[in-house]
Parts: C-alpha cells; sequence; structure tokens
C-alpha cells in the first residue's frame, strides 16, 4: 500500500507533535511508499520510501497560499498514494474530497478532541473510518467509529535503570484551562515541604499565556518557587523526567492525553481525576479533586517493590493497548487502510450527536469560506503532551 498522511507539523523536536515522526517511520515500515504533507516541516529522518512535504507554513506563507500548495500538491502526487490518512484536522478531508473522490482515494480521519465544529461534521461524510485513541476521542456518534489506542512508542518510553526520585511528582501538558493545573496545585500546596513538581509544558495562546501568570503569581504568593519548576521539553528531554519521578499528576477534562500513556510505557505511576482514564487505573490511583493529595501520599508511601508492581500492570495496559507497534494497538488496527473494504474492524459506537446529511452540512458552510478556512493557529488541546 502507499500512504499519503496530512498532518500539522514533522518536527521530531517538536515538544507538542514530535511524537508523529516517529508514526511516519512505522507506517514506512508496513508501507511501499508514503508522503507526508506536512502544514509545518522542521527538523526530520525518514527511510528513502517517505516523502515529505510542506505547505510553508514555517517561512509564515498565508492560509492561502497554504490551500493552493495543498491542492497542487494533492494532485502532484497523486500516482504517489492509495490511501489517504488525514491526522487530527479535519478540514483537510474537506479541501481534498472533491478531488480524492474523482481519484479514487479512500479517505481515513485520525481525531481525538471535543471540537464538534462544521469541517468534523463534513468530513464524516467523506472518509471510510474515523480512528481515535479512545471512545471518548470522538464526539459525534457514528458507524464509522474505529477505538485504536493513542500510538505510543513502547520501545522508546521505557522504564529506566536507575532509582526513582519518591517525592519527585511530575505532570506534562499544555499549560491551558483544561488541563487544570490549579487542582493540582491545590493538592502540592497540602503536601509535605520534601515533595517536589516537575511541571513540563508551554502556553500557546494568549489565554494560555494569562493563565500561566496566574499560575507564576500563585506559586510566588505560596512560596513555592524552590519546590515547583515549569519548563518546556522536547520529547528526548521528557523521557528522562519521566524515569526519574514517581508519580505522574493528572487532573486534565480533555480526552486521553498521550502525555499520560507515554507516563505509563515509563514506569511513572499515574494519578488522575480524569473520568476517561480511570477505568484502567487501580484503586490507589484513582482521584478526585478532594482526595489527590491523599492519593499521592499513599502511593509514595509505598514501599519500592509495590510501586514496581502498580508502574508495571500500567505499562502492560499500555503495550497490550496503545502500542505503535503492529502487533498491538494502532499499527495493528491501521492495517484497515491496506484493503478496501472494512472487514475484521469492529466500529464502536457512542452516544453522541449524530452528524446530519451531507446536504446539510454543506449548508453550514459560511460564505468565503475557501479563504477564511479554520485550520487552527495552535494544537488541539489535547495533542499537547
Amino acid at each position: 500500500m502507499r500512504l499519503l498522511l496530512v498532518t500539522q507539523k514533522v518536527d521530531r523536536t517538536d515538544p507538542i507533535l514530535g511524537f508523529f515522526h516517529r508514526w511516519v517511520a512505522e507506517f514506512a515500515k508496513q508501507c511501499e511508499g508514503v508522503c507526508v504533507i506536512g502544514q509545518l516541516v522542521g527538523e526530520h529522518s525518514f527511510a528513502k520510501n517517505v516523502k515529505v512535504e510542506s505547505l510553508g507554513k514555517e517561512s509564515g506563507r498565508a492560509r492561502v497560499s497554504q490551500v493552493l500548495r495543498f491542492w497542487s500538491l494533492q494532485w502532484r502526487l497523486r500516482k504517489q498514494y492509495d490511501a489517504v490518512l488525514v491526522h487530527m484536522t479535519p478540514v483537510w478531508i474537506v479541501l481534498g474530497a472533491p478531488l480524492w473522490l474523482l481519484l479514487h482515494k479512500r479517505m481515513y480521519l485520525w481525531y481525538e478532541a471535543r471540537g464538534t465544529r462544521w469541517p468534523l461534521r463534513i468530513a464524516l461524510c467523506f472518509v471510510r473510518k474515523v480512528f481515535s485513541a479512545s471512545i471518548h476521542g470522538m464526539p459525534l456518534r457514528t458507524e464509522k467509529s474505529v477505538v485504536v489506542g493513542h500510538g505510543i512508542d513502547t520501545d522508546f518510553f521505557v522504564p529506566g535503570e536507575g532509582t526513582r526520585e519518591e517525592k519527585l511528582l511530575l505532570t506534562v501538558g499544555r499549560i491551558t484551562a483544561s488541563k487544570n493545573l490549579e487542582v493540582i496545585l491545590h493538592a502540592f500546596e497540602q503536601l509535605p515541604a520534601e515533595y517536589r513538581l516537575m511541571i513540563v509544558g508551554r502556553p500557546i495562546t494568549d489565554a494560555d499565556n494569562a493563565l500561566f501568570s496566574v499560575l507564576q503569581q500563585r506559586l510566588a504568593q505560596k512560596h513555592l518557587r524552590k519546590r515547583v519548576t515549569i519548563q518546556p521539553a522536547s520529547q528526548d528531554v521528557l523521557l528522562p523526567l519521566l524515569q526519574r519521578a514517581t508519580v505522574f499528576v493528572h487532573a486534565s477534562t480533555t480526552s486521553l492525553d498521550k502525555a499520560v500513556l507515554e507516563a505509563m510505557s515509563s514506569g511513572c505511576i499515574v494519578i488522575s481525576t480524569a473520568e476517561a482514564i480511570q477505568h484502567f487505573l487501580l484503586p490507589v490511583c484513582q482521584a478526585t479533586r478532594q482526595t489527590l493529595d491523599d492519593r499521592i501520599r499513599e502511593v509514595c508511601g509505598l514501599s519500592p517493590g509495590k510501586r514496581k508492581e502498580i508502574a508495571a500492570a500500567q505499562r502492560k495496559h499500555i503495550v497490550e493497548g496503545h502500542s505503535l507497534s503492529m502487533e498491538y494497538g494502532v499499527f495493528g488496527q491501521f492495517s484497515v487502510l491496506k484493503y478496501s473494504s472494512t472487514q475484521g474492524i469492529n466500529p464502536i459506537p457512542n452516544t453522541h450527536t449524530p452528524h446530519q446529511s451531507l446536504a446539510s452540512q454543506l449548508r453550514m458552510i459560511p460564505v468565503g469560506w475557501a479563504l477564511t478556512w479554520p485550520i487552527p493557529t495552535h494544537m488541539p488541546e489535547t495533542m499537547c503532551v
């Protein structure tokens, strides 16, 4: 099979979307050829059967110019791919569907977010399947939904050989309201002085920056600057942190966060208040806003042997359900892309609002939509590590 991937960014050093570099590398192992169209392209290195094209966002190209280049590339590369997988941004399906239908190219979408705007609704009319990491990741009801796991590189995110710092807590993700960092800080404030917290992430939007300022003021007022550090990090830098910390603290309200699964794969015990992951956490790791600090104390107070048992159980869940490999998880399910039929894939129904007919969706398109196309200027929250 020859595959076209359309994504927001191809850059292995990017702290948010750097993981997609490994996705491309894995697809390259399974496909005869892979073409990648990235809205922005940075540092990358792939096998000879991978061709990477940029829409020019890194050079400041205007959105309209990016759309025109996209149309040019989908035509120019047409003989080099049989199927299309669009990652996270359904507007590319809307923009590309007319030509892909004429060329008889099979279209698929990966989507793990909460947004239900018109591009997603229209894209569902064209794609054969929409893949998500969890049942919470696809907010619209559709029989095309397939839950495949998150595609974690479990060969990269592995437990370290060194000793973990018992009182070191870690949380990873974009600094934004949905991550509920104030809940984590409130729990941390109840802990003894020997505990330390590392927040790995950065703000992106103006609202994020305003929240970041509030967090900094809170740390100063509570005299926590020596106990709490905030820093961005690429995935290469993140791994040693996941191997050092004892507990990964999570309070996000978004869908199944990839950073949580990377922590589990790395042997860092996850304690979470999020409903989306409660079902695969042991009771000692399930928390609420009110019990978060108690759960942290309880886990950190366990013997090293007991903590290793919990960490091993969490990693096993990721290897078997969210791995990047073909044997388990995402790429085992993505084998549907090799065939025109969908035999062997069991859709996962959900209970959200069903998408409407194509005609009703087309009426939702704003006048001049091609000139004001809604490709996000920042990453969706659930894509942030």
